[in-house]
């Protein structure tokens, strides 16, 4: 059954699992219009899996979607640092190694990790 705070948008798509781990995931290219979509339903999901865990654990899987223009890039880091608490854990999945090393490079959140695995990132989160 669907958890009251699961949104569906034809941009992306996020839930919150049994474990209260907030899963995205991402079906086109971002716009500011899109982020702004994405970080309101966002803010409602990171604050149940805090209260359940002391922290935010989110796992965005970007597999198939659109590579980020620099602006998007841009927008998303200072977004980041408006939603993400410190403690929060952030696991992205994405589609090649090189791929995992530009996360990396781009987003540096204190506990945040790049998997080329739903299932490495998802096992990561629990264990953090």
């Amino acid at each position: 059954m669907p958890h009251l705070l699961d949104v569906e948008d034809p941009s992306f798509s996020l839930t919150i699992d049994h474990r209260r781990i907030v899963c995205v995931r991402v079906h086109s290219g971002l716009t500011p219009a899109i982020l702004d979509r994405f970080w309101s339903a966002f803010d409602a999901a990171i604050a149940e899996s805090r209260r359940v865990w002391g922290h935010g654990k989110v796992m965005v899987d970007r597999r198939g979607a659109p590579i980020l223009t620099p602006d998007i890039v841009a927008r998303v880091r200072q977004d980041m640092a408006i939603h993400y608490a410190p403690d929060d854990r952030l696991a992205m999945v994405v589609d090649s190694t090189p791929l995992k090393a530009q996360v990396r490079q781009n987003y540096e959140l204190a506990h945040m990790d790049a998997f080329l695995s739903r299932d490495a990132a998802l096992a990561w989160l629990e264990k953090n």
